[in-house]
């Protein structure tokens, strides 16, 4: 799956419910990428170069949807995981029973795992 191709997959599914994190990956897959195989380039621009970013997102979950929220966004991230080499970790802030679910999102391209 190529990295534009994965990205449409990634954004049909998760722009209803996760809009920011849909963008902040199209970013990711698509405007940063895999890095090149080249030398010389700008740092972060090298396949081997780690390269992070973050993003937050408030989500609305309408009386408990949570749990189904979440369910999605790990089943794209392990999508994402599958096809390229960005990672997600994903911290969501405790204790919100009832209130918009926040979240932050760290996106990170490394050569090392997590």
């Amino acid at each position: 799956m190529t990295p534009y191709e994965l990205s449409k997959l990634i954004h049909m599914e998760l722009s209803p419910i996760a809009p920011r994190l849909s963008s902040a990956i199209n970013r990711a897959l698509v405007d940063i990428g895999e890095g090149s195989v080249l030398v010389g380039l700008g740092p972060g621009t090298n396949e081997k170069d780690n390269v992070s970013f973050q993003e937050s997102e408030t989500i609305n979950t309408m009386g408990g949807g949570a749990e189904g929220i979440l369910a999605k966004i790990h089943e794209m991230m392990w999508t994402l995981e599958e096809n390229s080499s960005w990672k997600v970790i994903i911290d969501k802030k405790p204790g919100r029973q009832g209130k918009p679910l926040e979240l932050l999102y760290t996106l990170v391209r490394g050569t090392g795992g997590l």
